[in-house]
C-alpha cells in the first residue's frame, strides 16, 4: 500500500493523498524539513502514485548537488512524454545545494512543466532556496519525528535502541541511525564529563585526542550532536559561533582532532570556565 513504510507525518500524508485523490497535487513543490525526516521517501510515495510507474521516477542530489548538466538532461526526459504510466516524476534532493546555474536551468522547466510532469525539491533550509524556485512551488512542511517514531523504526533496521541516540537525533531518524553505528555518544557522554571537570583547560588534549581517528564525517556528525544537545540549554549560544566555524575548517579538510581542540579552546577561553 502506498506511504506504507513510512513512520510519522500522518497529517501531511493524509493532505497529500486527498490533494492527489482530487487531482489537485502541484506540479511543483518543496518539501521542507529537518534532515533526515523521510521527506524523500514520502516525495518518492507521492511520484509513484502520480505516474503510476516507479520507473518513471528520477532522483538527483542525493550523493551531490545537481549540475546544471544533469538539470539539462533531466528536463529533456522530462518533455518526453511516458511509454508507459500516467506520467513523470523527479525528485531534486538538498536543492539547496545548487549553484545559481543549476537552479536557473530549473527554474524554465518549473516555469511550463509538461502536464503531465511532476516535479518535487527537497530541503532542509527553506530560506536557502532561490525566491525564484520557492515562488513557483507549493511549499509542504514536515515536523521532527517524535522520540517513539524513532525507537520504533531503529528496531525496525534491528538497532540497539539507545536512548542517548535518540536524544542526539532531535527528531531525525537518520541522524540516529548514523549516530548508532559510530562513538559519537560515548563522546558526548565524555565531553559533558569534561565541561563539569575542575580543570577543564586540561583535559582539552586528552579529548580531542580522541578524534585523531575519526573521520571528517564522523566528527561533522559529532558537531551536529553536540549542537542537538546544546540547543537544549542555555549555553547554545556561546557554542554556535565556534561550531558553525568548526564545521567550515572540517569542509576545508581541517584535522579533525584540531578542530575539536579549536572550538574548546575557543569557548572556554571566551567565556571562562564555566561555560556548560
Amino acid at each position: 500500500m502506498p506511504f506504507s513504510n513510512i513512520v510519522g507525518h500522518s497529517k501531511q500524508i493524509s493532505i497529500l493523498k486527498s490533494l492527489i485523490s482530487a487531482e489537485r497535487f502541484p506540479q511543483s513543490s518543496l518539501f521542507v524539513g529537518s534532515e533526515g525526516i523521510g521527506k524523500k521517501l514520502i516525495a518518492i510515495e507521492v511520484l509513484k502514485l502520480l505516474t503510476e510507474s516507479p520507473l518513471n521516477v528520477r532522483i538527483l542530489g542525493e550523493e551531490k548537488a545537481a549540475t546544471i548538466e544533469e538539470i539539462r538532461e533531466v528536463s529533456e526526459w522530462l518533455f518526453k512524454k511516458p511509454s508507459s504510466g500516467k506520467g513523470k516524476g523527479l525528485v531534486i534532493d538538498n536543492a539547496e545545494e545548487m549553484r545559481n546555474e543549476a537552479a536557473n536551468a530549473l527554474l524554465k522547466t518549473l516555469e511550463e512543466p509538461p502536464n503531465y510532469g511532476f516535479i518535487i525539491l527537497i530541503t532542509k533550509n527553506e530560506e536557502a532556496i532561490l525566491p525564484t524556485l520557492r515562488s513557483r512551488c507549493k511549499v509542504f512542511r514536515f515536523g521532527k519525528l517524535s522520540d517513539s517514531n524513532i525507537e520504533y523504526i531503529l528496531e525496525k533496521l534491528g538497532l540497539k535502541v539507545d536512548k542517548r541516540v535518540i536524544k542526539l537525533s532531535n527528531g531525525s531518524v537518520g541522524m540516529a541511525v548514523k549516530l548508532s553505528e559510530t562513538p559519537i555518544p560515548d563522546l558526548i557522554k565524555e565531553f559533558i564529563n569534561l565541561m563539569k571537570s575542575k580543570d577543564k583547560l586540561k583535559g582539552i588534549l586528552l579529548f580531542s585526542s580522541k578524534f585523531s581517528k575519526l573521520s571528517r564525517e564522523e566528527t561533522l556528525l559529532f558537531l551536529n550532536a553536540l549542537e542537538n544537545l546544546l540547543s537544549q540549554k542555555d549555553t547554545i549560544l556561546k557554542w554556535f559561533e565556534a561550531i558553525q566555524k568548526g564545521r567550515e575548517f572540517l569542509k576545508f579538510y581541517g584535522k579533525p582532532q584540531s578542530v575539536i581542540e579549536w572550538i574548546l579552546l575557543e569557548v572556554l577561553l571566551k567565556t571562562g570556565r564555566e561555560s556548560f
